[in-house]
């Protein structure tokens, strides 16, 4: 995650829900789901529909739960930045909660304070079972829109009976107007370590590069090289410290161009980096920020 990370045993908070109970959009406010659940025992499984819903979203039987565990701040006037929820097919009974809250007085898309909360939750009740936070710091590069946080269930088996999810942050900031490069979909891998969910994984996903020339320049004849590059993660027959290693593929697309002409040259081929587990999370260096498919490819 970006600056400011950090990762806390909420192994309090989730007592608390445990011996205790149990969206709209960008401005979605908290109070409309908590006066809601006065119908949750009549609607439990019901999710939230209106206009901005996104993909995934949160019942109000979560974000209760949530905020119950003094996860999410209580009141009338806290909005909800982002959130996904979805039953995790590893497991029907388990439910995958990730939510975005602000914690600053500052409300201005691209200035923020955020707190992101992941959970896993009991299907049926909206039970706490484990839970992790990150702070997160919006600034002129990175800024969390209402549809930002994404959950990720494909088959992630790390070990015998240890399946990850991911959470993934995906920038709607605009950034610079001539970048020489830049990256989204930023995806941390998460699994269960009890009442904790632990991150053993973090990369951005999506990149791009400028190769050659100024993407800026409207000089005729100009040669213009770019890169784009989308990330895959296969889970390995091979193992290190108890995990699967991983082998991160990047799918590159080539394309050249001269100003003035309207025939670009486009080309694709692949790269991959295989990760090892080092008992704590997984050695990312050989990505080399993400950007390894723009250098030789090195021996594994």
């Amino acid at each position: 995650m970006r600056a400011g990370a950090r990762w806390g045993d909420s192994a309090a908070a989730v007592r608390k829900a445990i011996s205790g109970s149990g969206g709209g959009g960008h401005v979605t406010r908290l109070r409309r789901w908590l006066c809601a659940l006065a119908c949750v025992a009549a609607s439990v499984g019901v999710q939230a529909t209106d206009v901005d819903a996104p993909r995934d979203p949160c019942s109000g039987q979560v974000l209760y739960a949530l905020t119950e565990a003094g996860l999410l701040p209580a009141g009338d006037t806290v909005p909800i930045v982002s959130r996904a929820c979805r039953i995790w097919p590893f497991d029907p009974t388990l439910e995958l909660a990730a939510v975005a809250y602000p914690t600053s007085a500052e409300d201005r898309m691209g200035e923020r304070a955020l707190r992101l909360v992941v959970a896993v939750l009991d299907a049926r009740d909206a039970r706490l079972l484990s839970t992790g936070q990150t702070d997160l710091d919006e600034d002129a590069a990175f800024a969390l829109a209402g549809d930002g946080v994404l959950l990720d269930t494909a088959r992630y088996d790390l070990a015998r009976g240890v399946r990850a999810f991911g959470v993934v942050l995906r920038n709607s900031a605009p950034g610079p107007s001539c970048p020489d490069a830049r990256a989204n979909d930023e995806m941390t891998l998460y699994v269960r370590d009890g009442e904790r969910l632990r991150p053993v994984f973090s990369s951005h996903l999506d990149f791009w590069a400028r190769v050659e020339g100024e993407p800026c320049s409207w000089a005729r004849d100009q040669r213009l090289v770019t890169e784009d590059a989308r990330f895959t993660i296969a889970v390995l027959p091979t193992t290190h410290h108890g995990f699967a290693d991983l082998r991160v593929q990047a799918h590159v697309t080539r394309t050249e161009a001269i100003t003035g002409s309207d025939r670009d040259q486009v080309a694709q081929r692949r790269d991959s980096r295989v990760l090892r587990y080092d008992g704590a999370r997984y050695d990312t260096r050989v990505l080399q920020n993400g950007f390894f498919w723009s250098q030789e490819s090195e021996s594994e």
